[in-house]
C-alpha cells in the first residue's frame, strides 16, 4: 500500500490498540517490536547501558510487545559480535534489568532464543547435516551434530528459557526461521539426517517447545518464529510450514511470528528499498498459517504506513503487526499513531545502511540513516532531552538537502533562531533526485517529513534564492552551515558532451531514447538503469571496474546481482572491466578485456560516474567575515550517502 499524506490526519486505528493475549499474557496493543540484533551487548553477550536505553525508548514509545533480539543459548551458536547472550546463569542479573526497563513502561517483554547452527560466526559451525550455504557460506564446512548432541541442544534451549523466566521476561520466542539452527532442522535443504531428527524434521522444534513448557511451566508463553517460505527451490514452502505450524501448536506454542528466508535468500528476509512498495511483506504467508492454527499470528515487513497495519488487523490477516526497522527510525511510531500525528512519523528508508547490512553484518553496532539518536538513547533518551543551547544564536543553513535539513531541525530544537535558504524552488537537494524512482519513494516521504518538522519548529525557509555574499551580510548570522550538496561529475572522456547526466534524466531535463547506455555501475548508475527499464527502455550498464554496486550495502547488492535478481529481471545488460574510450552521438566505444574495442549502440548515453561537491569559495569567505562559526557538511564536504549527510547535520547542530 502506497503512503499518501492527506489533509486527514487521523487514522481510525482503534483495532490496532485493542489488547490481545498470548496464552495467559495480556498485551496492551497489537503493535510488536520484533527481534533485531543491534550489536550493543558487550563481548560476553552481557547487557549494557546502551542496550537498556535502546529498548526502553521503544517501550516508552508505546509498543505493546517487545521481543528482545536473538540471544544465543550457547557460545558455539553466536551470530555476530555485540549480540546478546543467554547461555549461562551469570547473565541473568543484566537480563533482569533489561526486562524491567521494558515492562516498567507497560510493554510486555519477550526474548528470542537462537543458535546459529551452520550460520554461527564461530571457528567450527554445527548443523543438522554437513551442508553449508551457497550465497553466504560459513567460514568452515559445518560438522553434523550427533543424535545425543541434538538432545543436549533441546536442554540448552529450555535452560535458556528458564533463565528468561527467572529474569522476568513475560515470554520467550524460539527462533525457527532465517536459516538458523531450528530452521535448519525443519528445512529439506539442510536436514539430510538418517536418525529420528531426519525422519521427522519437525521433531527438534517440537521437543524444544515441549521441554520449555516442562521446565518453565505450561502457562509460560512460548512464541515460535516460523519460516513460512525459504524462497528457494527445495526448501520450506508455505504448505509445508502450515503442517509444521499445526504440529507446533499441538506441542504447546502460544503464538506464531511469521517471516521467511535464509542467508541464501537474504534479500527476502531483510528486504531493501527495492521491494518497499509492498508494505506488509509477509502478510500473505501469515494469512495462510493463520488459516490452520487457533493461536495468535503476528507478522509484518516493511511497514511504515499505519493504515497498512490497521487494515491487516481489521481484516483478520494477523492478530498483531510487527514493525522492525520502522521502530529503529522512529521509536514513537505507536504513540504518534494513537495521537493521530501521522505527519510526524519519521519514515524508515529500508536502506539497510545503518541497521543491518551496513553495520551489524560488518561487525559494527547498529545505527540508523534517519535517526541519529539510535544507539545513543543512553545520552539523550529522546529528542526532547537534547540539551538546549546555552546561548541562542542566529543560524543560517545554506542548502536544503538531507544534511542541511537535519542541521536546521536540530538547531531549532536546541532553541536557535534558524534560517534555511535553498537556491532551487523546493527542498530536497540530491534527495529530490533520488526520490524520482518509484522504489525510492521513501526518500520523498522523508523530505516531506522534514518540511513539516521545520514548519512546526518555526524555521524560516527561503527557496528559490541563492545565498550570495550580499544575502549573508544582510542576514548577519552568528553561525553558517554550508550544505550546498553535490553535482554529477563529468568525466574527461572524448565526446562526453554527447551524453546527459543521471540527474538530468531523473529530473526530466533530458529526453531519453529507446536504447540507453549508462556509464557507471555504482549506486546512481544502477538505480537510474532500473528506473529506465521500468519505463520500457533497453539499458546497458558499462563499468570500468571488475564489479558493480560497490557502494551498496551487502543485502541490497545481493538483491540486485544474485541469479534471478533485480538486474536480471529488468533485463539490464552489465559489462564490467569496460572503460569508456569515446562517446559518439549514436554509440559508446569501450575497451574490453583481451585488448579489444567494442561499440555499443545508444540512442542516449547517461553519465553516472560519481559526484563532486558544490562549494562556492566566495560564500565561504563571506560567511567567515560575518559569522563566528562556519561549517561545511554533507556532500558539500564530500559526496557520500544519506546516512553520512544526516548524521553530519545532526552532530554539527548539536555542538553549536
Amino acid at each position: 500500500m502506497r503512503w499518501q499524506v492527506t489533509a486527514e490526519k487521523m487514522v481510525k486505528a482503534e483495532k490496532l490498540f485493542e489488547p490481545f493475549c498470548i496464552g495467559p499474557l495480556k498485551v496492551r496493543n497489537r503493535i510488536v517490536m520484533p527481534p533485531m540484533v543491534v550489536g550493543y551487548a558487550n563481548s560476553r553477550g552481557e547487557v549494557t547501558e546502551q542496550l537498556l536505553s535502546y529498548y526502553e525508548a521503544r517501550a516508552r514509545g508505546g509498543v505493546g510487545l517487545i521481543i528482545v533480539e536473538a540471544s544465543y543459548i550457547r557460545e558455539d551458536g553466536k551470530l555476530v559480535d555485540g549480540q546478546l547472550g543467554i547461555y549461562e546463569d551469570g547473565l541473568v542479573p543484566g537480563l533482569a534489568r533489561l526486562a524491567d526497563a521494558i515492562t516498567i513502561h507497560g510493554a510486555a517483554a519477550a526474548i528470542q532464543l537462537v543458535h546459529g547452527g551452520i550460520q554461527a560466526k564461530v571457528p567450527q559451525p554445527l548443523g543438522p547435516s554437513a551442508i553449508g550455504r551457497k550465497l553466504i557460506p560459513p567460514a568452515k564446512t559445518p560438522r553434523e551434530l550427533r543424535t545425543e548432541e541434538v538432545e543436549k541442544l533441546v536442554e540448552d534451549f529450555a535452560s535458556a528459557a528458564l533463565r528468561a523466566k527467572m529474569a522476568g521476561f513475560d515470554a520467550v520466542e524460539v527462533h525457527g526461521t532465517h536459516g538458523y539452527l531450528v530452521c535448519q532442522f525443519l528445512s529439506p535443504l539442510t536436514n539430510r539426517r538418517t536418525d529420528k531428527y531426519g525422519a521427522d524434521r519437525a521433531l527438534f522444534a517440537i521437543e524444544v517447545v515441549q521441554r520449555i513448557k516442562e521446565l518453565c511451566g505450561k502457562n509460560y508463553p512460548v512464541i515460535f518464529r516460523l519460516c513460512a517460505d525459504e524462497f528457494i527451490e527445495g526448501g520450506i514452502t508455505i504448505e509445508y510450514s502450515k503442517q509444521i505450524a499445526k504440529k507446533l501448536e499441538e506441542a504447546g506454542v502460544d503464538a506464531f511470528d511469521i517471516t521467511g528466508g535464509n542467508y541464501d535468500s537474504i534479500d527476502m528476509l531483510l528486504m531493501p528499498y527495492y521491494y518497499s512498495e509492498e508494505e506488509g511483506w509477509f502478510f500473505k504467508l501469515a494469512r495462510e498459517v493463520k488459516s490452520v492454527v487457533t493461536v495468535p499470528v503476528v507478522s509484518g515487513g516493511l511497514i511504515t504506513d499505519p493504515r497498512v497495519a490497521v487494515d491487516a488487523v481489521e481484516k483478520g490477516y494477523v492478530d498483531a503487526v510487527f514493525l522492525g526497522r520502522q521502530l529503529i527510525a522512529d521509536p514513537e511510531w505507536p504513540r504518534k499513531v494513537a495521537e493521530g500525528r501521522m505527519e510526524d512519523i519519521r519514515p524508515c528508508q529500508a536502506c539497510n545502511d545503518g541497521c543491518i547490512g551496513g553495520r551489524v553484518f560488518v561487525m559494527k553496532p547498529s545505527w540508523c540513516s534517519v535517526n541519529p539518536l539510535c544507539g545513543y538513547e543512553y545520552r539523550w533518551p529522546s529528542e526532547e532531552q537534547i540539551p538546549k543551547a546555552s546561548v541562542k544564536r542566529k543560524v543560517l543553513v545554506v542548502g536544503g538537502g538531507p544534511a542541511g535539513l537535519e542541521a536546521a531541525r536540530i538547531a531549532a530544537i536546541r532553541g536557535h533562531d534558524v534560517v534555511l535558504v535553498e537556491k532551487e524552488g523546493e527542498l530536497g537537494g540530491t534527495g529530490k533526485v533520488a526520490a524520482v524512482a518509484s522504489f525510492k519513494r521513501r526518500v520523498g516521504m522523508l523530505i516531506k517529513w522534514y518540511e513539516r518538522q521545520l514548519s512546526k519548529l518555526n524555521v524560516k525557509v527561503i527557496t528559490g534564492k541563492e545565498a550570495d555574499e550580499k544575502f549573508i551580510e544582510e542576514i548577519k548570522p552568528d553561525v553558517v552551515i554550508i550544505a550546498t550538496g553535490s553535482k554529477p561529475l563529468i568525466p574527461d572522456i572524448p565526446g562526453a558532451a554527447n551524453a546527459v547526466t543521471a540527474d538530468d534524466v531523473l529530473l526530466g531535463r533530458a529526453s531519453v531514447g529507446k536504447k540507453v547506455v549508462v556509464v557507471g555501475g555504482g549506486l546512481v548508475g544502477i538505480e537510474t538503469a532500473i528506473h529506465l527499464t521500468q519505463q520500457g527502455r533497453e539499458v546497458t550498464v558499462v563499468e570500468a571496474l571488475p564489479d558493480i554496486a560497490r557502494d551498496l550495502e551487502p543485502v541490497s547488492k545481493i538483491a540486485l546481482t544474485r541469479p534471478g535478481g533485480i538486474l536480471e529481471k529488468c533485463g539490464i545488460k552489465v559489462m564490467v572491466e569496460s572503460p569508456v574510450i569515446e562517446i559518439e552521438k549514436d554509440k559508446v566505444i569501450v575497451f574490453r578485456p583481451l585488448a579489444r574495442k567494442e561499440s555499443i549502440p545508444a540512442d542516449t548515453v547517461v553519465l553516472a560516474v560519481g559526484r563532486e561537491p558544490v562549494l562556492n569559495k566566495g560564500i565561504i569567505e563571506a560567511a567567515k567575515r560575518v559569522a563566528k562559526e562556519v561549517y561545511v557538511i554533507g556532500d558539500a564536504k564530500k559526496p557520500r550517502k544519506f546516512i553520512d549527510a544526516i548524521h553530519e547535520g545532526f552532530y554539527t547542530a548539536l555542538h553549536i
